[in-house]
């Protein structure tokens, strides 16, 4: 789909493009087992990015924790921001993230550090607690959602008429000022 007319910040695949950023901001991280990355995102606009860290000291830094506080550091308001990660966050960070306003966060499917396993459930309580979504983003489509190849391809008529139903219409939005909430 093309770009609405007069929105030339249109991105088609938001939550892939995001994820995809917050990879690659991953890639510095210092944390020998549990990289990550981090961005907090509103209408389109990267707010801050951070890394997950392990220091000398052994001390952890969240890769959220990161990025709220880099987008402190700018003096960017976040409320209605979302933040996209490639890690569970921590409680911590989920509670950062009510103060400063974010109610969702975008995380990366995929299999978790099981040394994390009982953060990672204080922090979906929390979450839980406090009204924030925290929703997964698969990468790969799941091959038990695809096209069964042994199923009958004829089409019933009487079920399925022309197949005009998903055509746009009057209905549709023509430009980016009538798109909805579209963040």
């Amino acid at each position: 789909m093309p770009a609405p007319k007069g929105d030339p910040t249109y991105i088609k695949n938001k939550e892939q493009y995001f994820i995809s950023l917050a990879k690659a901001v991953g890639s510095a991280s210092s944390h020998p087992t549990a990289a990550g990355g981090c961005l907090v995102v509103r209408d389109r606009e990267i707010l801050g990015d951070g890394r997950a860290i392990l220091t000398a000291s052994k001390v952890e830094i969240d890769p959220i924790c990161y990025a709220i506080a880099a987008s402190c550091k700018r003096g960017t308001p976040m409320v209605g921001a979302i933040i996209y990660t490639t890690r569970y966050p921590f409680s911590a960070s989920v509670f950062q993230a009510h103060i400063m306003g974010i109610r969702k966060i975008v995380v990366l499917a995929h299999e978790w550090e099981p040394y994390y396993k009982d953060e990672f459930r204080r922090a979906a309580r929390l979450a839980r607690e406090l009204s924030i979504a925290i929703e997964p983003y698969f990468e790969d489509e799941d091959p038990r959602l695809s096209i069964n190849s042994h199923a009958n391809r004829t089409i019933d008529k009487t079920l399925y008429h022309d197949g005009g139903d998903h055509a746009p219409d009057e209905f549709d939005p023509q430009s980016a000022t009538e798109t909805a909430n579209d963040n």
